[in-house]
C-alpha cells in the first residue's frame, strides 16, 4: 500500500527540479485554488434599470472621463463601465470591451486625498468588482480613507463584456468543472487500485487521461462556440493597457499608477510596470508571482510555487498542538505536531477504502474521500483564520461525521451555484465568487505563457511524472497538479499581444518612476518568498525594494501585522520604502486563538492601532 497520502514522500523527490524531458507549469495554474464561476447567466448592471429604482449605468470613454453611478447592489460603492479597444494593436471603433468598474470613494478631507488606488485580487480570473466589496472597507481604514479604492473585472471576467462564450451559460461551465473535480486526486486513485489488486500505475495513467480529456473538451467548446476575437485579446499585456486607459480616464496619468495587486495581480502589476515604467508611481505587489517563469516556463513556475507549502502545513500542525484542545479540535492535552499529522494520514487512508457518506442537509449530499481532505488542506492553507474550522472538520470526520468537511470544501456553494437562477437574481442575490471559471483562467494563462513550452509536450505520461514530482515536494502537490495536465496543451489561440519580457535589468528592463515594493510572507502556500526575492532583484536596486512579513498564508492580509500596515502607510502616503529585506512579524494570538485572545490583543493596543488591527482581522476573515 502506498504511504504518504497527505505528507510529501521524499523518496520521489527529483534532485534536479522539474523533469529533465521538459524544456520547462497553474496559478492557479499558478497561484490560487481552483474556483467555480458563480455568476450565472446574464451579467450586466446595465440590464437592471428600474429595479430598486436604480438608473442604467452608462458606458464611459477615456475621452469623456468616467461617469460614476451608485452601484445597484451595494450602494456605498460607485460603479461604471469604461469602453476600451478590443484590440490595442489595431483599434477599431466598432470593436470594444466594456470594463466593469467599482470604487469605494475616499472619505478623508479633500485636502488629504491622494487620488485613486487600483487593486486586483488575483486569479487569473478574479473579479475585482466583487473583491473590492470585501477588501475595500479594510483598505480604507489602513489608508485612512485618503484614496478612492477602485477595482475592475478584467477581460473575460464576470461583468466585463463581451464574454468568451465558450459555454452557453456560466452554469454550464460550472457543471463542466464540477464533473472534472469529482475525479478525485491521483494519490487516492493509485492506492484504491492497489487495494483492489489492480495496477496503481495503470489507474493513475487513466486518471490523467480523463483529466486531459476534460481539458480538451474545454478547448473544443471554445473552438466551436467561443468569441474568437475575445479569446485572442485577454492577455495580461492588454489588461495592463486597460489599466493605463483607466488611469487616463480618471485624469491621473500625470501622477502615475497607484496599485495594490495580490497573487496573479502581482504578475499583472509587474507587466504594467515593465510596459509603462514611467507610470509606476506607487506599485505594491503582495504575494508575488514570478512573472518570468509565468510567461516563459509555466512548468517551472508550478514547481517553484510549491516551495513553501510544507512550511505552512507544519505551521498548522505545530500551532494546533501548541494551542491544545482549547483552541484546536484536533489536539489533546499533550499532542505533538507529528501525532496530529499521523491521525490525519490515518483518516485519509481509511477514506480511500471507505468513503464517508454525507446526508442531505438542505443543499447537498455526497461522500467524503481522501481527495476531499487534500482539497480542504489546500484551500485552508491560504487562510490561517480558517485553520480552526479545518481542525474541527477533520476531528468530526474522525468520528464519522463529514458534514463540516463537505461544507468546508464548498459542497453547499457548489450545489447553489449549479442551479439555474432567475436573471433578476444575478446582481442582487446570487453567490459572489472570488475566482473566475475554468475558461477565463485558461484563456489568460495560456495566452500569457510561451506556447512552445506547452504544445511541445509528447503526451499525458509527462503530466503523470510531473504530478508525482509535485506530490513529493508538497503536501498539497496532488491538488496543485490536478490543475496542470492539459490546461494549455490543446489551447490554440494566437494572442494579439503578449508581454514575456524583459523582466530583468540585464535584459533591458527600464528604471521605474518610483521603486516598486514587493511584499512576501515567509510561509505562503502558492507564492513563496523566493519569488518576491527574485522579482525584486530582477527589477534592480533603483526600481525595487522588498518587505518580508514573517507569517503564514497567501498574501499579507492572511496573517495581519501592524508593522506591515505602518510600512504600507508610509509607502502609499509618502513614498517611503523600507530598507530592502525588512522583516515585519505577524502579530501574536491569531493562530488557533483561544476564547478572548483576539480581544486581549486589541485591548493592548492604542486607539488608532486598535482600529487598524480590528480592520485587518476582519479582512483576514474575508480575504
Amino acid at each position: 500500500m502506498e504511504k504518504g497520502i497527505i505528507s510529501a514522500n521524499p523518496s520521489r523527490r527529483s534532485p534536479d527540479g522539474p523533469h529533465a524531458t521538459r524544456s520547462c507549469y497553474r496559478h492557479r495554474l499558478l497561484t490560487v485554488a481552483l474556483g467555480l464561476c458563480a455568476f450565472i447567466g446574464y451579467r450586466s448592471w446595465s440590464t437592471i434599470s428600474g429595479h430598486s429604482g436604480h438608473a442604467v449605468i452608462k458606458t464611459s470613454t477615456v475621452a469623456s472621463g468616467i461617469a460614476w453611478s451608485s452601484c445597484p447592489d451595494v450602494t456605498e460603492f460607485e460603479c461604471a463601465y469604461l469602453s476600451v479597444p478590443l484590440d490595442y494593436t489595431n483599434p477599431l471603433p466598432n470593436e470594444t470591451v466594456s470594463l466593469a468598474l467599482r470604487r469605494l470613494p475616499a472619505t478623508a478631507p479633500k485636502k488629504e486625498r491622494l487620488g485613486t488606488l487600483l487593486t486586483n485580487p488575483g486569479g487569473p480570473g478574479g473579479s475585482g468588482t466583487n473583491s473590492v466589496v470585501r477588501s475595500g472597507p479594510a483598505m480604507h481604514i489602513i489608508l485612512k480613507g485618503r484614496y478612492d479604492i477602485l477595482s475592475w473585472d478584467p477581460r473575460a471576467v464576470n461583468m466585463t463584456t463581451p464574454s468568451l462564450d465558450c459555454f452557453p451559460t456560466d452554469w454550464d461551465e460550472s457543471v463542466q468543472d464540477l464533473k472534472r473535480s469529482q475525479l478525485g486526486m491521483p494519490h487516492e486513485i493509485r492506492q484504491a487500485a492497489s487495494l483492489a489488486g489492480g495496477s496503481a500505475e495503470g489507474a493513475e495513467l487513466n486518471y490523467f487521461q480523463r483529466i486531459d480529456a476534460y481539458s480538451h473538451a474545454v478547448w473544443e467548446s471554445c473552438k466551436k462556440n467561443g468569441n474568437e476575437k475575445m479569446l485572442s485579446a485577454v492577455t495580461s499585456a492588454f489588461t495592463a493597457r486597460d489599466m493605463k486607459s483607466i488611469l487616463e480616464a480618471l485624469g491621473e496619468e500625470d501622477r502615475g499608477m497607484v496599485y495594490w495587486g495580490f497573487s496573479y495581480g502581482t504578475m499583472l502589476g509587474a507587466t504594467f510596470t515593465a510596459m509603462f515604467p514611467e507610470l509606476a508611481h506607487r506599485m505594491l505587489l503582495d504575494g508575488v508571482s514570478n512573472a518570468k517563469t509565468f510567461t516563459n516556463d509555466i512548468y517551472k513556475h508550478g514547481w517553484i510555487g510549491t516551495e513553501d507549502t510544507n512550511k505552512v502545513w507544519q505551521g498548522f500542525l505545530s500551532a494546533c498542538a501548541e494551542s491544545g484542545p482549547d483552541g484546536c479540535a484536533l489536539a489533546h492535552a499533550h499532542s505533538t505536531a507529528k501525532e496530529i499529522e499521523d491521525r490525519i494520514e490515518a483518516l485519509a487512508s481509511k477514506l480511500v477504502a471507505t468513503p464517508l457518506p454525507v446526508p442531505f442537509t438542505g443543499l447537498n449530499s455526497g461522500i467524503i474521500t481522501a481527495s476531499d481532505i487534500t482539497a480542504a488542506i489546500f484551500s485552508c492553507m491560504y487562510k490561517p483564520t480558517i485553520w480552526p474550522k479545518l481542525a474541527e472538520a477533520l476531528a468530526q470526520a474522525e468520528k464519522g461525521d463529514g458534514t463540516a468537511l463537505a461544507d468546508l470544501n464548498g459542497f453547499s456553494d457548489t450545489a447553489a451555484m449549479t442551479r439555474p437562477a432567475s436573471m433578476l437574481d444575478n446582481v442582487f442575490h446570487r453567490h459572489m465568487s472570488t475566482l473566475g471559471g475554468i475558461v477565463s483562467s485558461a484563456a489568460i494563462t495560456c495566452s500569457d505563457t510561451d506556447p512552445s513550452t506547452m504544445l511541445s509536450k509528447p503526451g499525458v505520461e509527462d503530466f503523470v511524472e510531473y504530478s508525482r514530482e509535485l506530490e513529493a515536494r508538497s503536501v498539497t502537490g496532488a491538488r496543485w497538479a490536478q490543475a496542470i495536465p492539459g490546461k494549455c496543451r490543446f489551447w490554440n489561440v494566437t494572442a494579439r499581444e503578449a508581454y514575456r519580457g524583459p523582466w530583468t535589468v540585464e535584459d533591458g528592463f527600464k528604471k521605474t518612476k518610483h521603486p516598486v515594493l514587493f511584499l512576501g510572507n515567509t510561509a505562503d502556500p502558492v507564492t513563496p518568498l523566493i519569488s518576491a526575492k527574485v522579482m525584486s532583484k530582477n527589477f534592480g536596486n533603483e526600481s525595487a525594494s522588498l518587505l518580508i512579513q514573517d507569517g503564514y498564508g497567501h498574501c499579507s492580509p492572511a496573517h495581519p501585522s501592524l508593522c506591515t500596515a505602518h510600512a504600507l502607510q508610509d509607502f502609499f502616503f509618502e513614498g517611503k520604502l523600507p530598507e530592502y529585506g525588512t522583516v515585519c512579524k505577524s502579530d501574536p494570538g491569531q493562530l488557533f486563538p483561544v476564547e478572548g485572545s483576539k480581544e486581549a490583543l486589541l485591548e493592548a493596543l492604542s486607539g488608532e492601532d486598535r482600529e487598524l488591527m480590528r480592520a485587518m482581522q476582519m479582512w483576514a476573515e474575508s480575504f
